[in-house]
């Protein structure tokens, strides 16, 4: 039984993010835990505050049923929480042993929802123990036949996070396309994660793509994930490295608005 947290504040945003995750795993058993933040610690009427909460999740599984269909592989924890976003359900994961967690990225129309913009890089930051799915608003709902893992591989893919690329591209017999940045001159070391990165998955992966920066690393991206046709972006978040660079200047933001695939991240700390 898989465990999916996905937390959300009632947006189309994130019934979008709910609506892609129940289609891609609609053949797993799954468990989807509906989050919604309903206010901090120290909210007053705290009872009015969860019912209300309580009533926006019984609706949002019920338009879920109206559009895609009662799945009996599918069941649904709905769980009020009073207190600070980011910790809550930072904690809740942590608590529940999810295994992944399905939020939508930021949408033009939504910027003041609370889970997007700054406090859905909060939860990147924060959410460690499992990968997070990324789903953009505006997308419809497709076969993931293309996963395409970026790295520079300066750091080595952990063994949990090839097993949770290699789980992704199961669920729906994808090929992995790996794609390295080309940003200077590698070392032996980065060469040592590559062949061994590759050789774990040689048997879905598709012949690795150098890609040199022309103008900046989003744009490359984008354009890559445009040209191969790629259902889907993989990256590894590692803390003050390679990906913080992307968070730190707002450069996810940026890439994040862009895409029109979910973007998968993966924890750099998993061990």
């Amino acid at each position: 039984m898989l465990h999916v947290l996905v937390p959300t504040d009632f947006s189309n945003n994130s019934y979008n993010a709910l609506f892609y995750a129940t289609k891609f795993l609609r053949d797993k058993e799954v468990t989807f835990h509906l989050v919604n933040v309903c206010g901090s610690s120290d909210t007053t009427d705290e009872e009015r505050v969860k019912i209300a909460s309580s009533e926006g999740l019984d609706a949002m599984e019920h338009r879920l049923v109206r559009d895609v269909g009662n799945n009996p592989h599918h069941f649904f924890d709905k769980v009020s929480l009073c207190s600070d976003m980011t910790k809550g359900v930072a904690d809740y994961a942590k608590e529940h042993d999810v295994d992944v967690m399905v939020i939508g990225n930021k949408a033009k129309e939504e910027l003041k929802h609370i889970l997007f913009g700054t406090n859905a890089m909060q939860l990147v930051r924060e959410v460690n123990n499992c990968p997070i799915l990324i789903v953009p608003l505006e997308i419809d709902f497709k076969i993931v036949d293309k996963i395409a893992f970026v790295s520079n591989f300066n750091q080595p893919i952990s063994k949990p996070n090839v097993d949770a690329l290699l789980f992704f591209r199961s669920i729906m017999d994808s090929s992995i396309v790996p794609m390295g940045i080309e940003e200077d001159k590698g070392t032996e070391e980065m060469d040592k994660n590559k062949s061994m990165f590759l050789e774990s998955i040689e048997h879905y992966a598709n012949k690795e793509v150098k890609l040199p920066i022309f103008k900046d690393k989003v744009n490359t991206i984008q354009e890559f994930v445009e040209l191969w046709n790629i259902d889907m972006l993989a990256m590894v978040y590692y803390p003050h490295h390679f990906f913080l660079e992307f968070i730190g200047k707002g450069m996810i933001k940026e890439l994040n608005t862009k895409l029109s695939v979910p973007f998968l991240i993966l924890p750099g700390t998993a061990s």
